[in-house]
């Protein structure tokens, strides 16, 4: 029997992006779930546009349920956001948005607040883009840290990014960056595309890893894929993992009902934990 928790479970709610925030958070009651990690973007909370008193609002609207924010992930994947663009004004416009952002994930109670890496043009060498990527994370993970919050930093798929695809580019980045306020978060569809193993991921990484997206293959619900997720539970407890684990919807036509989707991925936890 597993050791792992179905407490220990966390939903991201980028696949209730057609419906409202608060149908959302209703959701979460109705299926027993405590904790979120707060993917922030339109219609739910729209980094660019809020305040610290809509923060505040939503905070109490997710204490009120008795529900725990326990990270915040706004959009940033995609137009208009890319913090190792080639373009100044983009990338200054970039790291500022993620920099409010960070004041608005305080004032939502957030501990983590995850980032990806960017992305240079793929005709060309990355180095420089790297580099960009580089002094952006630098600047983030140091407003981060005067704000009390860690963050994560994912690795990609290549084609999402050309700068981190694999656990060995992940830890190098975290090398370079050099910051305690910056971690990596382990994702377990994008591992699995690169090839790796949660055991690889903690040789590399070790302590650094603190959160864990347990995806399923192509982000579909989990048990629609064919990712082995009870062997990742064995491996994370093997190496004596403990936090929290994200479960992420991404496949479209699961936004449609994603309540019914969720309950999927939640039935299936259930029985790997069995």
């Amino acid at each position: 029997m597993t050791t792992t928790s179905f407490s220990q479970f966390a939903v991201m709610n980028i696949h209730y992006q057609y419906h409202p925030l608060d149908y959302f958070l209703d959701s979460m009651v109705r299926l027993g779930i405590q904790n979120i990690d707060f993917w922030a973007g339109y219609p739910h909370f729209l980094m660019s546009d809020a305040t610290l008193t809509d923060a505040a609002k939503v905070r109490r609207e997710i204490e009120r349920r008795g529900l725990s924010l326990i990270c915040c992930t706004p959009k940033q994947v995609g137009y208009p956001l890319n913090i190792a663009a080639e373009e100044a004004g983009v990338r200054s416009a970039s790291v500022a948005y993620l920099q409010r952002s960070l004041e608005l994930a305080a004032e939502l109670g957030a501990n983590l607040f995850q980032v990806v890496p960017g992305w240079g043009y793929y005709h060309e060498p990355s180095d420089d883009a790297w580099k960009r990527s580089r002094e952006a994370l630098g600047l983030i993970s140091e407003k981060a840290g005067a704000l009390g919050i860690t963050v994560i930093l994912e690795h990609l798929q290549i084609i999402e990014s050309n700068l981190i695809n694999s656990r060995f580019e992940l830890r190098r980045m975290l090398d370079e960056v050099n910051s305690p306020h910056l971690k990596a978060v382990l994702d377990t569809c994008h591992m699995a595309v690169a090839g790796e193993s949660v055991d690889d991921y903690f040789a590399e990484l070790g302590e650094r890893i603190v959160h864990i997206h347990f995806n399923e293959s192509e982000q579909l619900p989990l048990g629609e894929g064919g990712l082995p997720l009870k062997e990742y539970l064995r491996q994370l407890e093997s190496q004596g993992y403990k936090g929290l684990l994200t479960l992420e919807i991404c496949s479209r036509k699961h936004y449609i009902d994603p309540e019914a989707s969720l309950k999927m991925s939640l039935d299936t936890v259930k029985k790997s934990l069995a």
